[in-house]
């Protein structure tokens, strides 16, 4: 596991608990998570490599023009690789594979230039996104969201609620994962992997 020490004290990487409008709600540091158990333990800070907390702060400043009053709720940022290794070989040999990254190639998470989250309302509730978190699904696709709309599956206001996030992330410079509404990189993935240093 990573020291989460040494994590604080290096200056590439950023604590993101004093942003505004941002509530941390780390799940793989409490049960409430597909695997079912605390996979964090005393990791337990949300961090950001600058350069992507660098774009988050930029989203959390665009958010009060699209939805005033309204905050973010991060679920996941940096990720030591040491829990991918225990999350990929849960799925590896199943169909939910595709929703985890192998960890011999890393997931942007564990560059720290990744982000889970979702928004809350102005009385501080999680906004309805048709899915929860980690919701191994279809229905969590983005590149299926008009099917499942025709279909019902899906509703406009739950759409809508995605299309907030997506628009104040992108608009930050963030990229969409295809497969995961909740989760953002901070640039593509092979610029991620060639530039950046992955957390052990």
């Amino acid at each position: 596991m990573s020291d989460l020490r040494r994590l604080e004290e290096d200056p590439r990487y950023v604590d993101l608990s004093p942003f505004p409008r941002v509530k941390i709600d780390l799940k793989y540091a409490s049960p409430d998570n597909f695997m079912g158990r605390d996979m964090y333990g005393p990791f337990n800070k949300a961090f950001l490599h600058k350069d992507a907390a660098a774009k988050f702060r930029a989203a959390v400043d665009l958010l009060p023009a699209e939805k005033p009053g309204w905050s973010f709720v991060v679920f996941d940022a940096l990720r030591p690789r040491s829990v991918q290794r225990v999350l990929w070989d849960k799925v590896k040999d199943t169909p939910d594979r595709q929703y985890i990254a192998d960890a011999e190639i890393g997931s942007p998470h564990n560059f720290g230039m990744a982000l889970d989250l979702g928004l809350l309302d102005g009385k501080g509730d999680a906004v309805d996104m048709g899915t929860g978190f980690d919701a191994f699904t279809a229905l969590s696709e983005p590149r299926l969201e008009e099917k499942f709309l025709r279909e019902s599956r899906l509703v406009q206001c739950q759409l809508d609620n995605r299309l907030v996030l997506r628009k104040v992330m992108t608009a930050a410079g963030f990229l969409q994962l295809p497969h995961e509404w909740w989760h953002y990189n901070a640039l593509p993935e092979p610029e991620i992997r060639r530039n950046y240093p992955i957390v052990e």
